[in-house]
This record gives structure tokens, C-alpha cells and sequence, in this order.
């Protein structure tokens, strides 16, 4: 085994996750004679459910304000703060917060089985979704669920005060020492960790975390999927305090995932998703927000929980040959070792599409919802990954005419493919999408209970123009005095010195010194 331990850190990442382990969960066979998709031992254990009957439980750390995990929530009362309890003489008054009540999704899931009871895969309701945990089909380990109290204060932004979060809590829950710790000794042979948090509520807590896990685990891969918060450089209005904030925290995150992660994959706010095509069809005002909107193919994602179910299908896929796939070769050093081949580009981007109606075309998956950042100046991937599902026939003829025809091949690829011995183009067909019943309805039809699926991970130099706004925009912070600095508590020589890292990050997306080096930088087993 080579098993991935799993966090999701904030409210989105958790949404996100609560899909991706229902995805997951559906790959379970109950046959001796069925062969699963994948190794589930990769991203699961053996654990008990509520009834003490045995079943699975991902290896996952989930992360999150006590207050959005609902009926998941825990009391974090010790066995010291018991016993104190119990030595009192004298007259308790005990308060309790009222229970969280069972979601409706959760209530029909366990009415499955009774006479007359409805079929929730065929016909599944629309339920209230009040919290990440009401649609959840997959019981945790006690370990897992890890709730950090919820702030006085609104820390969105606020980069100093979520490290003081991290070190709060790793104190008063050794979190370190207890439950991270114990998580991993219950692998054979741990890989590494695939990491999803939100910037703005949980970056300088995740940066926290990663430093402290570096210091016991450096050989460990770690790929993370960083989700950016509402604003960026482009939309920022200048001068205004918590726009430059969490732009800033977003650049720290960047900053701090590049020097203790393999792979960081960016992925914008869903109002910045888009097509290639710049096609003005994804977003439309609902209550004053402004929302995703797919057409043709999918109805409009309203709310979180629709938009989280999108990023989690793309994402999910993406990294299915993350050894979950039975007899594939990719681990994530390897996984992550293709994307990054040159070293000096640790970003990567996520896109694809849904497709859950008729035959693909190339348009489909040339056309791809971007979801990390794009840009058509210096478009050539260094290296990309494909991930196709339920392609069969007509499908997989447009998705290889594509391959061939569009600009897949970088100036320096052949000295690459010779010293390397891997091919810049990976590329996976594998099963449908499988639609469970917690899968928000933004279908357009009858609801399917499977989709055609195409996603991509791939590194570009189209990422260090995404990176050149957020350094230009720091830098620009500095030069102005910008309120947000003194009130995030920042020096200015600091975050100069951050807009310094940010522009020698840019750098290793430059061709041209590789141009003159000829061609790509040679690690020790090369030279």
C-alpha cells in the first residue's frame, strides 16, 4: 500500500470534500467476485460505524469553525477538565447548546431500507443542505473531525491572525503530536499528503500545519489545492483595506505553499471560472451575488453546494491515478515528478468539463472551464495529464484528433523525452462519472446516474503571468503605503521582500534562460 493521508481545511474545501468522499464511497464493491475500480486502501481504513459494525473511513483530516460542521461537531471537553468536575462539591449547572438535528438527506438515507421507501439514486429529492456534513454517505474516524473554535473576530484576510489560530489549537488539542501523528502511524507505507484548504479563512493555519509537518516528514510529497479567495488583482479596488488584504493573504499562501509543497494548484473563486473561449455564459446575478452559470449542459449552480459538487467532479478525476486506479503506476512522486519536470515550476491548473448529455466533441474538451487561472500569452503546457470518462467510440476519436492537431509540444520537449523518458501528454480513459443521490440536481434533463467527464491538470508558463499580477500588485501596496499593511501587521521591507519571492517565482516560468542553458536544467541523476 502507499497510502495518501487527506485535509480539507475551510468551509469550501469541506463542501468540496463532502462530494469527492461520496464519489469515492461509490466505488465500494460488496462482491467477492466484483473488481473495484480502485485500491481503496490508498485513501481509506478500517474503521467502525455508529452501530460498531465495520466499514471504511477515509484518512482524512477535516478542518473547519465548529460551527459549520453541524451535526459532525464535537465536544472538546478533556478527561482533565471530567475529573475537575467530578472533585466539585458543590451545586453544577450544566448548559448545553442544542443538538444540531438530523439533516433531511441523512433521515432518507436511513428510511432506504423500509417498506415502500424511496429510491434515492433513481429519484433523488432536493433537501435542504444547511451544512458540508448533511450530505455526507461516509462515516469518519473520531480522529478526523477536527473543529477549531470559532473566532470573536472576523479573520478573512487576515494572515497573522490564522497562524495564531494554528498554534492556539496544535496547543490545546496537540494536533501535531495526536491526532496527525497517529493518522500516518496507521499507514504501512505513507506517500505523502493531498491537501485542499480556503485561503482567506485557513491559509496562514494551513502554512502553519505544512511547517510543522515538514519538519518531521521532509521526503514526504505534499500537492495541494489552493482555493483563492473573492478578490483578485484585476477586480481589487485600490485603496480599499480588505480588498488589499486578502489579496496580500493570497499572496503569503502562494508564497508559503511554494516553499514547502511539491504541487500547488491554484483554483480561482467559481465567479472567475471560464472558458478559453471567453464564451459570456457563466455568470448571472442572483439576490445581488454573482454565480456560475453553466448553459446547454447544466443548469445554474446557486449556492456552495453546487459549486463545490463541480470542482469536486473535476478534481476528483484529475487525481484518480493517484494509485486509486487497480494497476496503475502513478503515486503522487510520480503523479507530480511528470507535471514538474522542470523544477522550478511547482503551480499547476485545473479545467475540464461535465458533459452529461450526447457525443463529445472537440470543442468540449478543447473549450474546457478553467477553473485555475489561464491566459492565452505563452499557452504551451511544459506537461499535462487527461483524464477522460465514459469516452468511448466517436469520443476518444475527437479527443486524440484534438491531441494531435493542438499545441502540445514545448521548444525543448525532445531533450526532455531523451533524458527523462516521459512523455509530456499523460492520458487515462476510465469509467463514468457516477452521479450519487447527494450530488446537487444542475442537470438540465432527467437526472443521470452517471455523466461523461474530461479533466486536466497541466503546467504552463501562461501561470507566471497569473503570478506577475498578484507580485505587481504587492509591490504596488509597498510603494503606496497601503493602510492593509499596518493593519494585517506587516513591515514594509517584508512585504517587499514577498513581492521580491513572488517576482523569482515568475522568473522560473522564463523560457529564455532555459533557451540559453540549453533547454532545461539537469537534476544529479542527470549530470
Amino acid at each position: 500500500m502507499r497510502e495518501i493521508l487527506y485535509i480539507q481545511a475551510g468551509s469550501l474545501s469541506n463542501y468540496t470534500g463532502t462530494h469527492f468522499w461520496n464519489t469515492q464511497e461509490s466505488y465500494f464493491t460488496y462482491d467477492e467476485d466484483d473488481i473495484p475500480l480502485v485500491d481503496n486502501s490508498i485513501s481509506f481504513k478500517e474503521g467502525r460505524d455508529p452501530h460498531n459494525h465495520p466499514t471504511l473511513c477515509p484518512r482524512l483530516l477535516a478542518f473547519d469553525h465548529k460551527s459549520n460542521f453541524g451535526t459532525l461537531a464535537k465536544d472538546q471537553t478533556t478527561g482533565e477538565d471530567a475529573s475537575l468536575v467530578s472533585t466539585w462539591r458543590g451545586e453544577v449547572l450544566r448548559h448545553e447548546q442544542e443538538r444540531v438535528p438530523q439533516s433531511e438527506y441523512h433521515a432518507l438515507l436511513e428510511a432506504e431500507n423500509e417498506p415502500n421507501a424511496m429510491d434515492l439514486d433513481s429519484n433523488p429529492p432536493e433537501t435542504k443542505v444547511r451544512f458540508w456534513s448533511d450530505y455526507s454517505r461516509v462515516f469518519f474516524d473520531p480522529k478526523s473531525i477536527q473543529p477549531v473554535p470559532d473566532t470573536l473576530e472576523n479573520i478573512e484576510g487576515d494572515w497573522t491572525a490564522s497562524q495564531e489560530l494554528f498554534r492556539q489549537y496544535d496547543k490545546d488539542v496537540e494536533l501535531m503530536e495526536g491526532p496527525m501523528r497517529l493518522v500516518i502511524e496507521e499507514c504501512d507505507n505513507f506517500q505523502g499528503v493531498q491537501m485542499m484548504h480556503d485561503a482567506a479563512t485557513f491559509g496562514g493555519f494551513s502554512h502553519s500545519m505544512l511547517r510543522s509537518f515538514r519538519e518531521e516528514h521532509r521526503k514526504a510529497s505534499i500537492m495541494t489545492f489552493a482555493l483563492l479567495s473573492e478578490v483578485i488583482p484585476n477586480t481589487a479596488e485600490i485603496g480599499y483595506v480588505p480588498h488589499t488584504k486578502r489579496i496580500i493573504n493570497d499572496t503569503l499562501c502562494l508564497q508559503g505553499l511554494y516553499e514547502l509543497c511539491d504541487l500547488t494548484v491554484p483554483v480561482l473563486a467559481p465567479r472567475y471560472w471560464k472558458r478559453a473561449t471567453e464564451m459570456p455564459t457563466f455568470f448571472t446575478k442572483v439576490g445581488g451575488l454573482t454565480v456560475l452559470v453553466y448553459v446547454d449542459s447544466l443548469k445554474q449552480p446557486k449556492n456552495i453546494y453546487q459549486s463545490s459538487g463541480i470542482l469536486s467532479a473535476l478534481a476528483e478525476s484529475a487525481t484518480l491515478p493517484l494509485s486509486r486506479l487497480r494497476g496503475g503506476l502513478d503515486d503522487l512522486p510520480i503523479y507530480i515528478g511528470h507535471l514538474e519536470w522542470r523544477r522550478s515550476v511547482p503551480f499547476a491548473q485545473l479545467s475540464g468539463n461535465l458533459l452529461p448529455v450526447g457525443r463529445v466533441t472537440r470543442a468540449d474538451i478543447d473549450d474546457a472551464i478553467q477553473l485555475s487561472s489561464y491566459s492565452e500569452e505563452r499557452r504551451t503546457p511544459y506537461a499535462r495529464r487527461d483524464v477522460s470518462r465514459g469516452f468511448a467510440g466517436d469520443d476518444l476519436s475527437a479527443y486524440e484528433s484534438l491531441t494531435k492537431t493542438c499545441e502540445l509540444t514545448h521548444p525543448f520537449f525532445s531533450l526532455v523525452y531523451v533524458t527523462l523518458h516521459s512523455p509530456m501528454l499523460h492520458s487515462h480513459h476510465t469509467c463514468p462519472y457516477p452521479i450519487q443521490s447527494s450530488f446537487p440536481d444542475i442537470f438540465p434533463d432527467s437526472r443521470p446516474q452517471s455523466i461523461k467527464l474530461f479533466s486536466s491538470m497541466m503546467t504552463s508558463p501562461s501561470t507566471g503571468v497569473f503570478l506577475s499580477h498578484y507580485a505587481t500588485f504587492v509591490q504596488d501596496a509597498v510603494r503606496r503605503k497601503d493602510a492593509a499593511l499596518t493593519a494585517m501587521g506587516l513591515e514594509s521591507d517584508d512585504v517587499r521582500e514577498l513581492a521580491n519571492t513572488l517576482w523569482e517565482i515568475v522568473d522560473g516560468y522564463d523560457d529564455t534562460s532555459k533557451e540559453e542553458d540549453g533547454g532545461m536544467e539537469l537534476g544529479e541523476d542527470e549530470e
